[in-house]
């Protein structure tokens, strides 16, 4: 096919719109990418939900209800996903979801690039682990994302491996007062944080939490945001945050240089990519690989010439999985040191997507078994 119509929906404005504004950015900079080989053109509509669940839902069904737009990238929260799964259903269209998130789902109308558990989560919990750090916060956004994540997070330190959870507290979306949080933290002096709070109270947060002593604390999440150059401020025990995502910036690899080098062409060479940009940007690829290959934009067929494969994309080699529609992913963990981030893994082997966590489990704690009882 010669033209295409692809929906791109993030939510500029709002409570987390950095991270929607840097998923748009990598989306729009492969649209051009796409363009400029003079094959398949696609034609970008682009709609802000401002971060409102009910008009993802609203925005997906005018995008789509014209009948000439099958395929939609977009969605940060789990939230804004799930309102838009229905939509999808209903028009038999395709969303290409491009960030992490917290698993147990499996639906024939999304494609998930993002991460799911067992490429973000458990990776970095287990090194926490391995590093002697058992007492741990859990500190989320009231959303599903939040909800989710720090569950199987809890699940991870009541195993066997002599983790404790002092407390497990949430935020509503967006907020920022977090001084209770703090407050709490500072009496419990835990020495591992769980960060899965969204946008601006994630940094509200780190800020607060950059402030407090803690001797021999670490923290470890907020996989969604935005790498910590761009809010410029430090680790909050001094170099000890954790992060475990399928791309940095600041891989040194002859792919990733050369994608900063068009990154640089395009927005400027102070531009600073997150993770939510790469992937966004590996989706409108892949999309436009499954347009070519098929021929035309019936959903399923496009799916299925992108499926099952392995894929070449700045992520690294990647390939959807075609019965649970998630990607195998590598996943790279790095430390925040001064504002900026340093790979201290890079297995440079994709993991298979386990969205149900069904090979990798949560260790079960040794006084279990005794508990068990048979019922007859």
């Amino acid at each position: 096919m010669a033209t295409a119509r692809i929906g791109l929906l993030f939510s500029t404005t709002g409570p987390y719109s950095a991270l929607g504004r840097s998923a748009l950015d990598g989306a729009l900079m492969a649209v051009a990418e796409v363009n400029a080989r003079n094959g398949l053109t696609l034609v970008p509509v682009c709609a802000d939900p401002r971060g409102v669940p009910a008009d993802y839902e609203r925005l997906a069904a005018e995008l789509l209800s014209r009948g000439d737009l099958r395929h939609i990238v977009g969605g940060i929260t789990s939230w804004s996903r799930k309102d838009m799964i229905p939509v999808m259903e209903r028009h038999g269209a395709l969303l290409w979801y491009p960030c992490p998130y917290e698993g147990f789902e499996c639906n024939d109308h999304v494609v998930y690039l993002g991460a799911c558990p067992n490429q973000h989560l458990v990776p970095l919990i287990d090194h926490v682990l391995r590093k002697g750090h058992r007492r741990a916060f859990l500190v989320g956004s009231n959303c599903v994302w939040g909800w989710e994540t720090l569950r199987v997070a809890r699940e991870w330190f009541a195993g066997g491996q002599g983790g404790e959870v002092t407390s497990e507290r949430y935020l509503p979306l967006g907020d920022t007062d977090c001084g209770h949080l703090i407050e709490e933290i500072a009496a419990q002096q835990p020495d591992l944080i769980v960060n899965s709070l969204i946008g601006p109270s994630s940094h509200a947060f780190m800020q607060a939490l950059s402030r407090l002593d803690l001797p021999g604390g670490a923290a470890a999440g907020d996989q969604r945001q935005p790498d910590r150059g761009r809010s410029g401020h430090p680790g909050p025990c001094g170099g000890r945050d954790a992060v475990d995502r399928a791309w940095f910036e600041t891989l040194d690899d002859l792919s990733t240089v050369a994608f900063r080098n068009r990154i640089a062409g395009h927005y400027g060479a102070s531009y600073r990519a997150s993770c939510n940009f790469a992937t966004a940007y590996t989706a409108v690829h892949l999309l436009a690989r499954g347009l070519e290959r098929a021929g035309h934009d019936d959903p399923r067929a496009v799916f299925e010439a992108v499926a099952g494969s392995p894929e070449d994309t700045v992520l690294g080699p990647v390939m959807i999985d075609p019965v649970t529609r998630h990607t195998s992913l590598i996943p790279r963990l790095a430390m925040a040191e001064s504002g900026r981030v340093r790979i201290v893994d890079d297995p440079k082997i994709a993991l298979a997507p386990d969205p149900y966590l069904a090979r990798v489990r949560a260790p079960v704690p040794p006084r279990a078994t005794p508990n068990l009882k048979i019922v007859s």
